[in-house]
């Protein structure tokens, strides 16, 4: 909203958080007010004169007249509100602060004198709750004095709404007159106000309103962002962002909002393009390459992702996450020494990092040799011992390295925590089998179907101590059911297999040629596993 004599200015709040406020620019640029304690006319002529003065720029002069008039109207509230302009005019803040508080004090219906020392608190407040409330306090004591003030409703409605009291700051609105409400701030406010209290065809309504307007622009959809973002309406900040783009490109910042908006609305194409808009407008910043990872990783472009992150970790060399980001994706696409690699660098930037021990002692326990893990979990568990994760990957590791006992110490601990349950149950049932404790293998491997009732692996192995212990009929059923869950599973199949030659069934020779296939392609995972990557300059993943 565009008050006489003041301009909206907008500044940065950190993630892309700005406010607006009013301040002093322009020539009549503060409230100037007349006391009420002094109203003859040579008092009126003094102030005129000092008002002469400020509005043409003579600073010194005003000062000069100021300090001649107070010392004819000493404690004069009028004449210490225009002293505080001076030196605001002069960037003098505190002392600005001191002559409206001392206006104040000396003529307390003196409406200039609190909207003066309110712009300036405003101005200061940033994200500081009780600044905020202090501010709205002299905002609401003007009102008291002048209903109808416009500034002073439109910035209690401001403050309102970061406050989250979102009815209040319409209340406040509603103050304002027709043609006022109709200018692009005031529309913004009311779409934030409406989007808060949930009221989605009025938001809806309010927004369209807000985007018609030709006065807008990328700081007054910034300053509704809060709002907007707390009542999840990315749907809003979408449209908003595309019509600010459509009249004025928006700035680096602005695209990031736009296109972190679109992929909240799992708009992925158009928000990885958005992004590297972002990006390439400037090549410095780490954080457009963060998201774009990001959506990459959530599209399953697994390779696309790992080049934005091997760039924002030439840029960005010191933070640990970006490793761990490529180390994470690299064990997706089965690049275990890639993604060993990626780990280490991100322990050795923050070594006490329990993600990143944890993460780093369950790719190390999938290589030749597991128990290498060991001191990367013993490093997580100590960090965080009440972590059933932590227990199940000792338990797992200790598996892969065939050391069946102790994995059982840390699986049956496992095996009584809701999180790691069924998979430690599996895993007990596996060591059963290898045992050859088949009773016992059954009964891991039940409890573990029970609580994970569609998982393949699970009905794989019970299927395959079925067909160990000749029960034929329980083998097919659970081995059928693990292929349709999954028809690349390396066990179900080679259950299958076995469970064909074993009863001459006919399909033997199709399901000799099915298992090939499966181990075929489970030996170019395993040959994939070992391989590492190169990146290019660039930070694009070369093969």
């Amino acid at each position: 909203m565009k008050v006489p004599g003041m301009q909206l200015l907008f500044w940065d709040r950190g993630h892309a958080f700005k406010r607006a406020l009013l301040v002093i620019v322009a020539p009549a640029f503060l409230s100037i007010g007349l006391s009420g304690q002094s109203t003859g006319e040579p008092y009126l002529q003094s102030v005129l004169a000092v008002q002469q003065r400020i509005q043409a720029g003579d600073l010194e002069g005003a000062r000069s007249l100021l300090l001649d008039a107070t010392r004819r109207y000493p404690s004069n509230g009028g004449l210490e509100n225009l002293l505080g302009i001076v030196e605001i005019r002069e960037n003098h803040a505190d002392l600005a602060k001191k002559d409206f508080t001392d206006a104040i004090r000396h003529d307390p219906k003196l409406v200039g004198a609190y909207l003066n020392l309110a712009r300036i608190d405003l101005e200061s407040s940033g994200d500081d709750k009780l600044r905020q409330a202090e501010t709205l306090h002299l905002y609401e004591t003007a009102l008291r004095l002048d209903p109808s003030n416009s500034e002073a409703n439109y910035q209690a409605a401001n403050i309102l709404m970061w406050e989250g009291k979102y009815q209040s700051s319409l209340d406040h609105v509603a103050r304002l007159k027709a043609d006022e409400r109709s200018q692009v701030g005031v529309q913004g406010l009311v779409c934030a106000d409406q989007a808060g209290l949930g009221r989605r065809e009025a938001a809806n309504r309010a927004a369209s309103a807000f985007i018609a307007n030709p006065d807008l622009s990328e700081d007054d959809a910034v300053t509704i962002l809060p709002a907007l973002r707390i009542a999840r309406r990315a749907d809003l900040i979408e449209r908003i962002f595309a019509a600010v783009d459509s009249q004025h490109p928006l700035s680096t910042q602005g695209l990031r909002i736009f296109g972190l908006a679109q992929e909240a609305n799992g708009e992925f194409l158009p928000a990885r393009a958005t992004l590297e808009k972002a990006y390439a407008a400037d090549p410095s910043a780490v954080t457009p390459l963060i998201d774009l990872a990001r959506i990459a990783n959530d599209a399953q472009d697994y390779t696309g992702a790992l080049g934005y992150l091997a760039h924002a970790r030439d840029l960005s060399p010191k933070d640990a996450s970006l490793p761990f980001q490529f180390g994470v994706i690299c064990a997706k696409l089965n690049l275990i020494g890639e993604s060993r690699k990626a780990l280490e660098d991100a322990i050795k930037l923050d070594p006490d990092n329990p993600q990143y021990n944890f993460g780093l002692g369950v790719v190390a326990s999938l290589g030749h040799d597991p128990l290498q893990a060991l001191p990367y979990l013993q490093k997580f568990h100590d960090l965080k011992p009440g972590d059933p994760s932590g227990l199940l990957a000792f338990g797992k590791a200790y598996f892969r390295a065939k050391d069946y006992d102790n994995a059982s110490i840390w699986l049956q601990k496992a095996s009584t925590l809701r999180p790691t349950a069924s998979e430690a149950h599996y895993y007990l049932g596996r060591i059963a089998r290898q045992k050859s404790e088949f009773p016992a293998a059954i009964a891991e491997l039940q409890q573990a179907e029970t609580l994970d009732p569609d998982r393949a692996e699970v009905l794989a192995e019970l299927g395959q101590v079925y067909v160990q212990t000749k029960n034929y009929a329980e083998a097919a059923k659970k081995l059928h059911r693990a292929v349709a869950l999954d028809s690349d599973n390396y066990s179900a199949n080679f259950g299958l297999l076995q469970l064909y030659a074993r009863t001459n069934d006919p399909r033997r020779e199709q399901q000799a040629k099915r298992f090939g296939e499966v181990k075929d392609k489970s030996d170019e995972m395993s040959r994939e596993m070992m391989r590492e990557i190169e990146v290019a300059p660039n930070g694009a993943p070369a093969k």
